[in-house]
């Protein structure tokens, strides 16, 4: 938290044999502000429940929480109710939050901005994708986003960083999940081209973006992912692609050995700018 010029609040954790989980907060925090952070990945139902136990607990030591800050907020890909009978995750995992008097949530690149709309606590979404290039020290000729749906993100890079920018049309089955990408008209030949996007779990996507790209003449091709939920076959699949370089963050754990051309960028200096704006 040297970023943040905060202390830690001493707790102890433990789950028990039934696999319910217990948690107790040891530091003094009475009458404080104390800014809850929480990464929901891995594992994420259960990081979905300490977080609640958290706030409770603060809850009635009376100190307040004025910003939880998640870097990844797990659930937000399903925002909307895309077939008759689903839930929207989204709202029912974070509308929760207001009922711990929580006035502000600092994200990090959400999936939609249309989740500001379905929960009620405030939130300030990070996009970070500028920053993470800017570390990586690349040089970027064009910026591409994978889909129109995050072509703000594209947007957003290209307009920090003086380049051009477009997008693929994608289309997902919502039945069986098989991603299709169509080609657009781009003028990438001998350019480097970063595919900026919040999440790679697959890879697929990704995978088809570099295939277009090196058939349309690019240089190099950069994947500027800010969530990288990553496995030994994605990693395969982007390696097979390709991909001269993955470019990441610590929003998360990473779960397995992570090759050399995957970047992890540390997000925190931009994650403690906010919570000063708020506090």
């Amino acid at each position: 938290m040297k970023h943040c010029n905060l202390s830690i609040v001493d707790w102890v954790y433990k789950t028990f044999p039934d696999g319910e989980q217990y948690l107790r907060l040891l530091s003094d925090v009475e009458g404080k502000k104390i800014v809850v952070a929480q990464s929901l990945y891995p594992n994420q139902d259960s990081k979905v429940v300490e977080l609640y136990l958290a706030l409770e607990a603060l809850q009635a030591l009376n100190a307040s929480t004025p910003v939880v800050v998640i870097p990844y907020m797990a659930y937000a890909r399903q925002d909307k109710r895309f077939l008759k009978g689903e839930p929207i995750s989204v709202k029912a995992v974070y509308e929760p939050l207001k009922l711990f008097n929580v006035k502000k949530l600092v994200v990090v690149d959400m999936h939609s901005q249309s989740i500001s709309n379905l929960i009620s606590v405030d939130i300030a979404n990070i996009l970070p994708h500028a920053y993470m290039i800017k570390s990586a020290g690349v040089k970027i000729d064009f910026v591409l986003s994978p889909d129109k749906g995050a072509l703000h993100r594209a947007e957003n890079v290209a307009k920090t960083i003086n380049v051009g920018f477009n997008y693929l049309d994608k289309f997902r089955d919502r039945v069986t999940g098989e991603i299709r990408v169509d080609l657009r008209e781009l003028d990438v030949k001998n350019s480097n081209v970063a595919i900026v996007d919040d999440i790679i779990s697959t890879g697929g996507t990704v995978a088809k973006a570099c295939q277009i790209l090196y058939n349309l003449g690019a240089n190099k091709v950069y994947a500027v992912v800010t969530h990288a939920l990553l496995s030994e076959k994605s990693l395969e699949t982007l390696s097979k692609a390709g991909l001269t370089m993955l470019i990441t963050s610590n929003s998360i754990t990473h779960t397995i050995q992570l090759p050399q051309w995957v970047l992890v960028t540390d997000l925190s200096e931009l994650i403690c700018e906010e919570v000063r704006k708020i506090m």
